[in-house]
């Protein structure tokens, strides 16, 4: 294995320590950490954590040295390293000492960091918000939700007798006014409302409500990275549009059969046989949960008479690469944007996702060697246990694209548009505008305003955004190019039709 290395003549960058600068960086560590009279037991445990790391690094440093096909085992060890080392040592440590130096150079290496904080847009915020203490509606009929004994919260309630009897009152559903007088003499208005939120809160108790129809749902589909989080955030200020604020991996993979292990983890793939009827309700009345309009507003929060039966429904969640037959079963009349990004950037952007570790997708996948997967799962994926990092970047990207095309393409063209994201980055007006026109959305002054100038950054941005930030990592890039030509070229052309 080592001499095929040398002969494709790739290494890492930036590189890793060798096995030898590993085990003098420890050294330093476990030098300083005795002379600051760190208690024995607490020391004799760092060193057999210690001895496990520089182990496993040993290991993986003879198997793969320099080459980016261990780049995925090396950040393994980082985050051992991170998890495990660093914590038990570290106030031991002065600042501007060898041994927090030595943490710092493990630590960074293969540009690996601890996942930023997430950045909330202000739809989500909203939504937490809103989620904390849901609203309560005196004309809404709610219920116990199915199966209440098993659910995580029931327990709670043995903390909080006095909800039980409500909890065991809404056995149908009812409204607030009628449970009020079912208990008038007990509780005042305000406590029964109370109660009721405190049981929405447990997820013990949910409202009751028609399903509102989705009129021509609109579905965002891209590869990964593309730059769907832009689109989404400037389309959501359309007043016609109503939004779940976030992507909806839990609403999807939270259904039993729509989760990658109900398909023995063979990938994120869905399609119109995965969409029967019941799983369909369910998805559906999921949605309808969680839907606010553009100022983050909840769909449940209004009033039941204010509520419309229909409603333009937008979504963006990049594993729907790979789930359009799925979707298009549920939603007959959906229509779909493709977003479409330019391989070397994207690819880019989709390693640094990677190593940020920010879009962990599946822990401890079975079938995969490490420790995490990042994004979508495509079909094929376990084939990909001796790649390097670029190379599961382009066969994710390559996978998302091709099922997009295709799926597509069995649709009439008048359900989906193309957009290239260049041209929403330096045409935001044009390309919006081309989109809401396919979309029968309504232009106004407060869209006008968001695509007159630059487009804000998308929370979703790792660093600053640059034409030429993909170069970085231009070299693996070339590797890869010559097997996406195919599809860039079917790309390019329909971009020109």
């Amino acid at each position: 294995m080592g001499s095929t290395f040398s002969q494709k003549k790739r290494i890492l960058t930036p590189p890793v320590l060798t096995t030898q600068e590993v085990s003098e960086l420890t050294t330093d560590i476990l030098s300083e950490a005795e002379k600051a009279q760190m208690p024995h037991h607490d020391f004799l445990a760092l060193v057999q954590t210690i001895e496990v790391f520089k182990n496993q690094w040993k290991e993986t440093f003879s198997q793969f040295g320099l080459h980016p096909t261990g780049e995925l085992a090396y950040q393994d060890h980082i985050l051992y390293f991170k998890e495990q080392v660093v914590p038990k040592v570290k106030k031991w440590l002065s600042t501007d000492g060898k041994g927090s130096c030595a943490i710092y150079m493990i630590s960074s290496m293969l540009l690996m960091s601890p996942p930023a904080p997430k950045r909330l847009s202000r739809h989500l915020l909203t939504k937490k918000s809103l989620k904390a203490k849901p609203k309560v509606n005196w004309d809404a009929y709610y219920q116990r939700v199915d199966n209440v004994e098993r659910q995580a919260d029931f327990q709670r309630l043995q903390r909080l007798p006095e909800l039980l009897p409500i909890l065991e009152s809404f056995r149908l559903p009812s409204t607030l006014d009628e449970m009020w007088h079912r208990f008038s003499s007990k509780v005042t208005k305000s406590e029964l409302a109370e109660a009721v939120q405190k049981l929405m809160v447990f997820k013990l108790l949910t409202e009751n409500f028609q399903v509102p129809k989705f009129d021509r749902p609109l579905f965002i589909v891209s590869a990964p990275r593309a730059g769907s989080t832009l689109l989404f955030n400037t389309l959501s200020h359309f007043s016609d549009l109503w939004t779940i604020g976030e992507e909806s991996h839990e609403l999807i993979e939270g259904i039993e059969a729509l989760h990658p292990s109900s398909h023995n983890f063979s990938s994120n793939r869905l399609t119109e046989i995965d969409a029967p009827p019941h799983i369909s309700a369910v998805l559906q009345k999921r949605f309808a949960q969680e839907l606010q309009d553009r100022d983050g507003r909840s769909y449940l929060d209004l009033p039941v008479k204010q509520r419309s039966n229909k409603v333009r429904f937008m979504e963006k969640t990049p594993k729907n690469a790979l789930r359009i037959p799925f979707l298009n079963s549920i939603f007959p009349d959906a229509l779909f944007i493709y977003l479409y990004r330019d391989p070397r950037e994207n690819i880019s952007s989709m390693m640094e996702g990677w190593r940020s570790r920010r879009f962990i997708a599946y822990r401890n996948l079975p079938g995969w060697p490490f420790k995490e997967w990042s994004f979508l799962l495509p079909p094929g994926w376990s084939s990909l246990q001796n790649c390097s990092l670029v190379e599961i970047a382009a066969y994710q990207w390559k996978a998302a694209n091709s099922y997009i095309l295709d799926d597509l393409q069995t649709l009439p063209k008048s359900s989906w548009y193309l957009v290239r994201y260049s041209d929403l980055i330096q045409k935001p007006k044009k390309t919006v505008i081309q989109i809401s026109q396919f979309a029968g959305l309504h232009w106004e002054q407060r869209v006008e305003q968001v695509v007159s100038k630059s487009l804000p950054i998308s929370q979703m941005t790792l660093s600053t955004p640059s034409p030429d930030k993909w170069r970085k990592n231009e070299r693996e890039i070339a590797t890869v190019l010559p097997n996406l030509e195919a599809i860039v070229n079917i790309l390019a052309k329909l971009l020109v039709d």
